[in-house]
């Protein structure tokens, strides 16, 4: 029997109502990846007393998802396009909802070790899910319902940012921890029931055979990056932290670093080597050859590591220098993605009025000015209003729900079909990298101006030398979690309220200059983004990639057709 192409599917596929409900099931799949990412933070101190785990134990129940996540992302979007995106978006999601029934049960049956094992199935069927969505929408939407599709799920993405952390204290909160994993097993069902009976299936570039060594590279490598990127602040950049592990007088870090450095240096080596013989491969890159596909990977790095240093920062201040509850800080963070949400699907009419590159540049303009306004609503005002943070959150996410929107559907317009798969891996590899990476470098900055603000804070106190070394070190270490600890400590003393003034406010401006950093990083993006075709090439860059989808699907019908002759 004829194998079917993602054109065959496309052309004799669903018609317009059908589209809008296979939307349905693909928003619901990502919305459940998402969330996870986000909502397990605030879980997490829950997840640590009941199991009783030390911070290092307590951090990777986070870090756990995000190593398998990323290490698989390459790998499962080439197969994808091999063996169908919709059997592997549906078996995707079934691995997702058995991690999520693993992680609801670890309380009672297997403990943290079953709770771990429940976090590897999760990021295995993660990294089956995310990048098959975006492969499936680049093969099954053409015109507006594409640019909208899109613009939803760039959209929904960012808001997952802000909403999920909030999502996570209400159910903190007001139920229990399992539900962080409850939750997402009706979502995975419904969505897979609607991925079975509204979406085509979709192929791309076949392969015979799968590249084994290429497939044990790619896991080592974008592993041990990941990996690197997370403990890096922890045990050590460079010389092992206290307690940390090292090896030849060095901490760890760099050495998997390294090691994961050399094994893509070999794996892209190795992946160009069978692209040319015509063998199988994980990558071919001359996707790379691709202006807006290449631009756009590299707009993302940029972009997400300078995201990732509000999202990192904020909560810090809005718990230890204001005092509120997760839950409280959870409700002001998620204007940004309520803000994000709304501008995401007004970004669809905007592109048609303007351009894609237009709402692009602008949404990268309105971040970095709010980031800008952020600095100096701290640095001019002590503890400021929460209303006023507000109102820049929900500017910021205005500006990051027209860039998310868009930067997905810019970055596969010139992708063809065949190698929608492993494109969008290489652009969700990208994002995760980024996300590790702009948690270590914020951290480490953010660290340094603490050591600059908190120790001229302190020694304006009356605190003893002793007092003042004890109380910097603290702050800086747990990066101001302790502030409120310090506060008790000060009970006593008659001076209490000056001293945790001058504590806060040291704090304050050491966030406040993280924040600027983050607005710079912004603003290189935002330069990027001046790089990106216009309306019309872009137009025109997608009705040639589609010409040649089309040339590919009669060349495999004619193929196959010889075959059973």
């Amino acid at each position: 029997m004829a194998e079917k192409t993602g054109q065959d599917e496309h052309s004799s596929g669903a018609k317009l109502k059908s589209k809008w409900l296979s939307l349905v099931g693909l928003v619901v799949a990502i919305s459940a990846v998402i969330m996870d990412g986000t909502i397990m933070n605030v879980a997490l101190p829950s997840i640590m007393q009941v199991f009783n785990l030390n911070a290092s134990n307590g951090e990777w129940i986070v870090s756990i998802y995000s190593l398998i996540f990323c290490a698989l992302l390459v790998t499962s979007g080439r197969i994808a396009d091999a063996m169908g995106r919709k059997k592997m978006l549906v078996w995707g999601l079934v691995v997702f909802a058995l991690g999520s029934v693993l992680g609801a049960l670890a309380g009672k049956f297997g403990g943290y070790a079953m709770l771990m094992t429940a976090r590897v199935v999760q990021g295995i069927g993660g990294a089956m899910i995310l990048p098959t969505i975006f492969s499936t929408m680049n093969a099954i939407y053409t015109g507006g319902m594409r640019i909208f599709a899109f613009a939803l799920f760039g959209s929904l993405m960012s808001a997952m940012f802000g909403v999920g952390p909030w999502l996570g204290g209400l159910l903190v909160t007001y139920a229990n921890w399992q539900w962080v994993f409850w939750i997402e097993i009706p979502l995975a069902a419904v969505s897979a029931i609607f991925v079975l009976f509204t979406i085509p299936d979709t192929y791309g570039e076949k392969f015979r055979g799968l590249d084994v060594l290429g497939l044990i590279l790619s896991i080592i490598g974008f592993g041990g990056l990941v990996y690197g990127l997370i403990e890096g602040k922890t045990m050590g950049w460079w010389f092992a932290s206290k307690g940390s592990s090292k090896w030849l007088g060095l901490s760890i870090v760099p050495w998997i670093l390294f090691i994961g450095i050399i094994a893509l240096v070999f794996f892209i080596l190795w992946e160009n080597y069978r692209v040319k013989r015509g063998k199988s491969y994980i990558i071919d890159l001359n996707v790379f050859h691709i202006h807006t596909f290449s631009l756009s990977v590299a707009v993302q790095v940029v972009f997400r590591t300078g995201l990732i240093g509000i999202l990192f920062i904020l909560p810090q201040f809005l718990q230890n220098v204001l005092g509120m509850s997760a839950l409280q800080a959870g409700e002001v963070t998620c204007c940004t993605g309520f803000a994000s949400l709304v501008s995401g699907l007004l970004a669809a009419p905007l592109v048609k009025l303007t351009s894609t590159k237009t709402v692009i540049v602008w949404g990268m303009a309105i971040q970095a000015l709010s980031l800008v306004g952020i600095f100096f609503l701290f640095k001019t005002s002590f503890s400021p209003s929460s209303w006023a943070i507000r109102g820049w959150l929900i500017a910021y996410g205005f500006g990051l729900g027209l860039t998310s929107a868009q930067l997905s559907a810019i970055l596969m317009s010139g992708v063809p079909n065949k190698w929608g798969g492993q494109a969008s891996s290489i652009q969700s590899t990208a994002v995760q990298l980024a996300s590790s990476l702009g948690v270590g470098i914020i951290a480490s900055i953010f660290t340094a101006f603490l050591w600059t603000e908190i120790p001229s804070a302190v020694n304006s106190t009356n605190l003893s030398t002793q007092e003042k070394q004890a109380v910097t070190s603290s702050v800086i270490a747990t990066q101001g979690t302790s502030i409120p600890e310090i506060e008790k400590a000060l009970d006593q003393n008659p001076d209490r309220a000056s001293i945790d003034s001058h504590i806060k406010r040291g704090f304050e401006n050491g966030i406040a200059d993280t924040t600027l950093v983050s607005a710079a990083v912004l603003a290189a993006s935002f330069a990027m983004c001046l790089w990106f075709p216009g309306k019309k090439k872009l137009a025109k860059e997608r009705k040639e990639t589609l010409e040649e989808d089309e040339e590919e699907q009669i060349e495999g019908v004619t193929e196959r057709e010889e075959a059973l002759d």
